[in-house]
């Protein structure tokens, strides 16, 4: 179960990167984490009605620009997440290399009056964790269902463990699979 997830920016090979790290347990008690990399950090700009995308992304990059030093464009439709919609509404998602130059970025288009989506500020972590149902806590299913570890599925001494105060009927019919 994850229990805890952090994130952070790490330079990799000269460039950096977000990195999201999940803290847990595996079924036999033993400590977890799990390094998530890939990850792109990304924010949504709804582009005005009466306005076309090309027009407002050159808006974007002139704003953006001087600011953030490194960022892409892509156009995406997607249903607001205000209000009552029947159709898809044009965004323009901006990718940006870390979760500061995201926040700068944000600060600077909302500044300019353009609506923003997928633009927490101070969580980044908990959105990617959401998105990807990696849930602290409430979430019941285990690290190790995401992330298979053979050696758990092959070695019977690593999930035969028990505690005197839990009885289960799952560790009789392990037994006699091994």
């Amino acid at each position: 179960m994850a229990i805890k997830n952090e994130g952070s920016t790490e330079r990799i090979n000269g460039t950096y990167h977000y990195v999201l790290r999940l803290y847990g347990h595996l079924i036999n008690g033993q400590k977890a984490l799990v390094t998530l990399v890939g990850i792109q950090v990304f924010f949504d700009i709804l582009v005005p009605d009466g306005e076309t995308p090309d027009e407002c992304e050159e808006k974007v990059n002139k704003i953006l620009s001087s600011i953030v030093k490194s960022y892409k464009i892509e156009h995406i439709k997607a249903f607001p997440f205000r209000g009552y919609h029947t159709e898809k509404k044009t965004y323009l998602r901006i990718y940006t290399n870390s979760t500061g130059s995201r926040k700068i970025a944000i600060k600077a288009i909302q500044d300019n009056n353009f609506e923003t989506a997928s633009d927490d500020l101070y969580s980044f972590h908990r959105k990617v964790a959401r998105e990807n149902d990696f849930c602290p806590l409430e979430d019941i299913t285990t690290i190790s269902d995401r992330f298979p570890i053979s050696a758990l599925l092959r070695d019977c001494t690593l999930v035969l463990t028990s505690d005197i105060e839990t009885q289960s009927q799952e560790l009789a019919n392990m037994s006699r699979r091994c």
